[in-house]
């Protein structure tokens, strides 16, 4: 990219929020502040703030209402593009025995990583023993399902975090001036607002809303939102899915267009 590279904002402060949509539950969690970062992962290159809901150490969905204090770190793999959940009692999640799911570990392991399944509005997440994750009847998590269902089927929100910057191969995304045309090779970026609904987002810049127009352009100047699908594929990257089933990302023409099939190279965006 050409010309100086500005700095995208502090990553420390967005976060996450997982329910599981069946029961309108959320995935209760032990307390801490969602300002602090924990000192053992400070000065790691990339986490997130996890907003889930457990009493005690079994991790549960038994919350009615979302509550900032309860707050976990996801961190992303590298290598296996694998997720951790680190609690604010200094453990993370593992499996247990009988697929229980604790937040016990003191280090990183086989049954400390958990693979994201992508499933349109919802996530499923796999355990180390090949299982998913479901919610019981009496609300607790185990990872006891060979299928994915409604039980196995939460909600990711991203929360603490209501603007958007966005960087690419290219550079960042900004809007064209004069026009409804998104570019994605400045040198200096546009902050878009977020919204959220039903395990979609809309994003809003400073000429109306995103959304899809003719042979998968991206506008920004609609008055209706468009709902957006954020898949977190990498440590600080993400994938955007429009509705089209197609991913965003950045034309030769250096035009912003849903057009990618597969959430790869220029279709992952640096937040």
């Amino acid at each position: 990219m050409g010309g100086p590279r500005a700095g995208l904002p502090d990553p420390l402060g967005g976060g996450f929020q997982i329910s599981n949509p069946e029961g309108s539950k959320s995935l209760s969690g032990f307390k801490s502040s969602p300002k602090r970062a924990s000192p053992a992962l400070a000065s790691q290159e990339r986490f997130e703030r996890l907003h889930l809901f457990p009493p005690g150490v079994n991790v549960s969905a038994n919350q009615d209402e979302e509550l900032d204090h309860e707050t976990f770190l996801m961190q992303i793999d590298q290598e296996t593009k694998k997720c951790t959940f680190y609690s604010s009692t200094g453990g993370y999640w593992t499996l247990v025995t009988h697929g229980g799911i604790q937040a016990t570990a003191t280090q990183v392991s086989a049954n400390t990583m958990f693979e994201m399944e992508w499933h349109g509005r919802r996530v499923a997440l796999k355990a180390g023993n090949g299982r998913y994750i479901c919610m019981k009847k009496n609300g607790q998590l185990a990872a006891i399902s060979d299928f994915v269902g409604e039980d196995e089927e939460f909600i990711l929100k991203l929360i603490n975090r209501p603007i958007l910057v966005l960087r690419g191969l290219d550079g960042f995304v900004c809007q064209r001036r004069g026009s409804n045309q998104l570019d994605t090779n400045r040198s200096t970026y546009d902050v878009f607002h977020l919204g959220f609904r039903d395990g979609a987002y809309q994003i809003r810049g400073r000429g109306g809303f995103w959304y899809t127009g003719s042979h998968g352009s991206v506008c920004g100047d609609g008055e209706r939102a468009e709902d957006f699908l954020f898949e977190f594929r990498e440590r600080g990257r993400l994938a955007i899915r429009a509705l089209s089933g197609k991913y965003l990302r950045g034309g030769a023409a250096g035009l912003l267009r849903a057009d990618a099939d597969l959430p790869v190279g220029d279709a992952l965006w640096e937040y």
